[in-house]
């Protein structure tokens, strides 16, 4: 599955990337976190860590449902908005 993720703190877009997530675990740098992820059985475990220091986030942990999103999905993370978008593609 390839999920699309990025990071915004209000309207300011901080960070943006792609991950191709299969069954073996991988760590993928982004400019101001780091990504480890790994397909499971019907859910991709995603870990956003190692956040830069002015980033007010600590550990995002996202247990993301195999699907193939229509639109751009987003969650609040803090005062941060955490938007992604899968394909089934990858």
């Amino acid at each position: 599955m390839r999920v699309d993720l990025a990071l915004f703190d209000g309207d300011e877009l901080l960070d943006r990337g792609e991950l191709s997530v299969g069954s073996t675990e991988l760590t993928s740098a982004f400019a101001l976190f780091q990504a480890t992820y790994k397909l499971g059985p019907d859910a991709a475990d995603i870990v956003l860590a190692d956040f830069l220091a002015h980033i007010d986030l600590k550990t995002v942990n996202l247990d993301m449902p195999i699907h193939e999103s229509a639109d751009w999905e987003s969650i609040e993370v803090g005062r941060y908005t955490l938007t992604f978008w899968c394909r089934l593609d990858a």
